[in-house]
């Protein structure tokens, strides 16, 4: 993979995005749920650059952001492993369904389930149980029902962001 100074550019920018509206405007609800828009910019970064900057994107977000504000906790590696695969999934999903550029919105709700599903549910909710020492049925319940309010709104805001944005990567990508 070679990174192209536009695409480190973006990527970087995407990544600040995603420390300032996770670390700086969120809110934490219970002990286990985070309401923030945090993963948007890194659901944009997978699906306009591809899953190896999404991933990247993830990581660093994550990785900055604890260093500025870990919320008072120690760093969790699964916890960190979920914000990379939100970069990887979504492009992997719309690649795997067909990125014909048609109906992008079913696409986006698509690659954005399937990504809180393992990132969300799965290793963050692993994660969490890790880290307060409850059982992960016990967690499980209460972010289940937060997803079910997440998704729709995560998946409307990064279809809002990426629908035109799109057309402009593809189009720098195709004028070479």
């Amino acid at each position: 993979m070679k990174l192209e100074i536009r695409q480190l550019t973006h990527a970087g920018l995407l990544a600040a995005l995603s420390i300032i509206l996770t670390r700086l405007a969120a809110v934490m609800v219970l002990n286990t749920i985070r309401l923030s828009f945090g993963t948007i910019p890194i659901y944009m970064a997978g699906l306009l650059f591809g899953p190896s900057i999404g991933g990247l994107v993830g990581a660093v977000a994550d990785l900055v952001g604890f260093l500025i504000n870990p919320f008072g906790a120690t760093f969790v590696p699964h916890i960190f492993l979920a914000s990379v695969m939100r970069g990887i999934i979504p492009p992997l999903v719309v690649r795997a369904i067909g990125n014909n550029g048609n109906n992008w919105l079913p696409k986006v709700i698509v690659s954005v389930f399937a990504a809180e599903l393992v990132s969300g549910i799965f290793l963050t909710t692993w994660g969490l149980s890790w880290l307060l020492g409850q059982e992960f049925l016990v967690i499980l319940p209460p972010r289940l029902i937060a997803m079910l309010v997440q998704v729709p709104v995560y998946a409307f805001f990064t279809f809002a962001l990426t629908s035109k944005l799109r057309y402009y990567v593809t189009a720098y990508h195709a004028g070479r």
